[in-house]
């Protein structure tokens, strides 16, 4: 039971992680992938296996739903897909490394913080979740906006209003029903003794109907905007009481909204320099009042307006190119650093130094109305990952892979299922292969970190698997009956007016 205490402590401290966001349709034409294009996939090509290997091949394929249909057929924009797919990958692993080691301070914040994986850059690899979720709004902030803006600077603003209260009306159902139906079966779960709680909050009611009704209310203040509306535009954490790491959902949608409102106030504004201008400007207000979540929105938003006005632009020289590429890159590299930045919620961070990060801890503007600091940096690292990955083509390739696309395609059923996943069975598998190996917990040995990466190994295909089914069989239907229910709303409107 203790490994469950410090994985439910683990995920208290932690401001955690948010991976959705509706991909609209797109009217670009589709880019086969070749290897001109993009890198191929592990498992792209059959030839590179033996007929034994092929078949087992075949299978785990086949088990993992991978490659994820249309992965092989890119659009310009299928780079974000990948993006978001590398994104809600690091936010597993973030997550899934609690069950190993506490490695959420820096690195010497005290004597029992000595792990080599709190040193800079490591860190980015293996704690990053707090810029993953700001990469995330960014991400919803570009694709929520991309097509609207691309109207707007084609002179047909009049196809915007339609287009955003279509999204507007499914926005809503797109990222509400799944995390209702996965909290339904983790009250069940937990009801019934399966699992322990994900939320300290939990508190088992004397009956099922009572805990249904429980759930029900629960679910209210996760959805009802009376509950929720400020906080989330504020940015502020909620965990909802049967799943703590949904609460990034509510902040997603009221973003979107603003996202929304920003293409109507701005639709008519055809100077593309005053619009970026007053997008530039809002972003910039948003981080000011401590709205770290709008800002990132926004941002987003700017940065489509920004590479979209490049589509048009004249073609540069091989030494201008040259250039940018390596402006880019060193913006990368910062931005990557700097998502490493430690946690400054936890007690240790705020008692003790913080070894390659004292130097941006300083420049924290801790006059923002802000509950964890760190969020400053970031949003700044999120938003300049999005940024220069766009400028860097070579870039976009890798994260148009299969792998990357596949990650993409079950990147928000993998942000909901993950954290259910490893108190459910991971923990118990971590405790069996402890107890056949006679490893104490924590005893961070070679032994150990072995074993830490075959747990890895085998609960990440069972996680993949049961996350490609989650979106086949509840994220994917849940698109379609907000569509249904948008479609059979417009023709009661239509038949009445």
């Amino acid at each position: 039971m203790s490994f469950v205490n410090n994985r439910l402590e683990f995920g208290q401290k932690i401001l955690g992680h948010k991976l959705s966001f509706d991909l609209e349709n797109n009217s670009e034409a589709i880019v086969p992938q070749d290897d001109n294009h993009t890198s191929a996939s592990p498992f792209s090509t059959a030839s590179r296996f033996f007929p034994g290997q092929l078949k087992y091949s075949s299978m785990i394929r086949k088990f993992l739903c991978y490659p994820s249909p249309g992965s092989l057929q890119l659009r310009k924009t299928s780079w974000l897909d990948g993006v978001r797919g590398v994104a809600a990958l690091g936010v597993y692993i973030f997550h899934a490394m609690g069950c190993w080691a506490s490695v959420v301070a820096a690195w010497h914040a005290d004597k029992d913080q000595n792990n080599i994986l709190q040193l800079p850059i490591l860190r980015t690899v293996f704690v990053s979740g707090g810029t993953a979720v700001s990469l995330f709004f960014a991400l919803s902030g570009y694709v929520l906006t991309q097509n609207s803006l691309r109207w707007i600077r084609g002179g047909f603003s009049h196809q915007v209003y339609p287009a955003v209260s279509s999204s507007l009306f499914r926005r809503g159902f797109r990222l509400y029903l799944p995390p209702v139906i996965l909290t339904f079966c983790e009250m069940v779960a937990t009801r019934f003794g399966f699992m322990p709680p994900l939320n300290f909050a939990f508190v088992p009611e004397p009956s099922l109907s009572a805990q249904f009704k429980d759930w029900l209310a629960e679910t209210n203040r996760l959805i009802n905007p009376i509950y929720n509306c400020r906080v989330s535009l504020r940015g502020l954490v909620i965990h909802p009481k049967y799943d703590a790491v949904i609460w990034t959902i509510p902040i997603e949608f009221y973003g979107s909204l603003v996202c929304y409102l920003l293409l109507f106030v701005l639709a008519r504004v055809r100077n593309s320099g005053i619009r970026m201008g007053l997008v530039a400007l809002f972003s910039g207000f948003c981080m000011a009042l401590g709205s770290w979540n709008l800002f990132c929105f926004s941002a987003g938003m700017l940065i489509a307006d920004l590479n979209l006005g490049q589509e048009g632009s004249d073609k540069i020289t091989s030494i201008q190119l040259s250039r940018r590429n390596i402006i880019w890159s060193l913006v990368f590299a910062m931005a990557f650093y700097v998502a490493g930045f430690p946690a400054l919620i936890v007690p240790e961070a705020k008692l003790n130094p913080m070894p390659g990060f004292e130097t941006l801890r300083t420049l924290i503007p801790m006059s923002l109305s802000m509950e964890d600091h760190s969020r400053f940096w970031w949003s700044l690292s999120g938003v300049a990952l999005l940024l220069s990955i766009s400028q860097l083509t070579q870039l976009k390739g890798m994260f148009e892979s299969n792998i990357c696309q596949y990650l993409g395609k079950i990147s928000f059923s993998l942000y909901l299922v993950h954290e259910f996943c490893i108190v459910l069975f991971g923990l118990s598998i971590q405790r069996l292969l402890l107890h056949l190996l006679n490893i104490e917990p924590h005893a961070n040995t070679v032994l150990y970190w072995v074993l830490c990466g075959t747990w890895y190994t085998l609960f990440t295909v069972v996680v993949f698997a049961i996350a490609a089914r989650v979106e086949k069989w509840v994220d994917a239907p849940s698109v379609r009956v907000a569509r249904w229910l948008e479609g059979k709303c417009s023709r009661v409107y239509r038949n009445r007016y």
